[in-house]
């Protein structure tokens, strides 16, 4: 059993989405939002009002969307 680095829950092998180094596992459920705030490099940029093509293809847009819109409040 793994225990999620973000939600704190027991997770089984099968519902590891990213292990990075060997502290930090993280769920499928909790992935997308890990990912926009901790691994994504254009976050910065769409915050300072940049539309990038790459974000129109990423898997994460619309939880980025949120997140950004957010933070601008």
């Amino acid at each position: 059993m793994f225990k999620c680095y973000v939600c704190g829950r027991e997770i089984d092998f099968n519902e590891v989405a990213l292990i990075k180094g060997s502290e930090i596992v993280v769920c499928k459920k909790c992935l997308p939002m890990y990912y926009v705030k901790n691994m994504c490099r254009l976050v910065n940029r769409r915050l300072s009002g940049e539309e990038l093509i790459a974000c129109q293809y990423c898997k994460f847009k619309k939880e980025c969307d949120e997140y950004i819109s957010r933070l601008k409040k």
